[in-house]
């Protein structure tokens, strides 16, 4: 489970809010989850086996609502992982 959840607000018409079923949060992430999978792949193809390999495990982390880091995102990443030093 993710523990880095960002609340988002959007207004709906009431007939589209009453067409999402039961537990809203978790279907808005599928949704946005599966959007971001259809979303056309990069021209760049990877050569090597490694590469492919890499680029589907990337693209399967982002299907299931994974975000990728900028460069702040990953220094935090680091510090944390390091018990809070550099």
């Amino acid at each position: 489970m993710t523990h880095d959840l960002k609340v988002i607000s959007v207004k709906l018409p009431l007939s589209d809010a009453r067409r999402i079923p039961g537990n809203r949060s978790e279907f808005v992430r599928q949704a946005v989850a599966e959007k971001l999978a259809r979303q056309s792949s990069p021209a760049w193809r990877p050569k090597t086996p490694t590469g492919r390999k890499l680029l589907k495990l990337r693209n399967q982390f982002l299907a299931q609502g994974g975000e990728l880091l900028d460069a702040e995102g990953i220094a935090q990443e680091l510090r944390q992982r390091r018990g809070g030093l550099a």
